[in-house]
């Protein structure tokens, strides 16, 4: 039986000891044995502080397969898992549920529910083919994701948009309605999960240097990604984005494009992030 959680299992022995000590200290009369209560209960507090990190090193050395059905979705839609080779997907696929493990889903309305696990590994494919050179493929701090079914407005941007990226609250927000289309069909559709995990690598790796890619104009990304300025920032709700996360997008959705206009950008790029394989894309 795999054991997905360490914590868990800790739990009940610890358990089992306190209620070991209440019994003799009541039932059988032994006062001083309240005395050792405190030991467990210090041990419980700290597995309760620390459930989420014990749980997260224990799946890190015995990692999970991913579904199958996650992977013939990959596989279909997403040419970068596609080209990786077995060792490289395979340390795709480990991250891929790790990341799903350690980070909070929520899909947002009246009231916050479960995300299925297929929605959970759509979304956190951009993350980790961003972070497959990265020790820290969980990207800092951002440990929330929540879904809204369509665009929607927040405390700080009080309008409609699709994407928001909240580094102060390790946040991210997306609307479903546009997420989905635009990992399944780039071309037509912006997508705006890979947009927004732009934004937050560019802010929790500040000394990561991207000011080469300034050069590039608003015209040449209309003809790399097909998708005119206006278009993007009409589907991601803002009246203005920066070029290098348009950039950094278009060079994980476009890869064959990208590599033909700017094959020194993208040599550089494929070394910033881990990327050999969109390569031979």
């Amino acid at each position: 039986m795999r054991i997905h959680s360490l914590s868990r299992i800790l739990s009940l022995p610890i358990a089992l000891t306190i209620l070991g000590i209440l019994y003799l200290s009541y039932e059988l009369g032994y006062q001083g044995a309240m005395i050792w209560i405190l030991v467990p209960l210090v041990i419980a507090t700290a597995v309760v502080i620390f459930q989420g990190q014990i749980d997260f090193w224990w799946n890190e050395r015995n990692p999970v397969e991913l579904d199958p059905p996650i992977s013939a979705w990959l596989k279909k839609y997403d040419p970068y898992y596609k080209s990786l080779h077995p060792d490289q997907r395979q340390k795709y696929d480990n991250r891929l549920v790790m990341y799903m493990h350690g980070r909070a889903f929520a899909s947002v309305g009246s009231e916050h529910h479960a995300v299925p696990d297929d929605i959970q590994a759509i979304v956190a494919s951009n993350a980790v083919k961003m972070m497959m050179s990265k020790k820290d493929y969980l990207l800092g701090d951002m440990d929330r994701v929540y879904l809204y079914k369509h665009p929607f407005p927040t405390p700080r941007y009080q309008f409609l948009h699709t994407v928001e990226t909240d580094i102060e609250d390790g946040v991210f927000i997306f609307s479903l309605e546009h997420l989905i289309p635009g990992m399944i069909n780039p071309e037509e559709h912006y997508n705006i999960a890979m947009h927004g995990y732009a934004e937050a690598f560019q802010r929790v790796f500040p000394k990561e240097d991207f000011t080469y890619l300034d050069h590039i104009t608003w015209e040449q990304l209309e003809e790399l990604g097909h998708h005119s300025q206006d278009k993007i920032l009409k589907t991601i709700g803002f009246n203005k984005t920066d070029i290098p996360t348009v950039v950094i997008n278009y060079f994980f959705t476009h890869p064959r494009r990208f590599n033909s206009m700017f094959p020194d950008v993208f040599d550089r790029l494929v070394r910033q992030f881990g990327a050999d394989q969109l390569s031979l894309l």
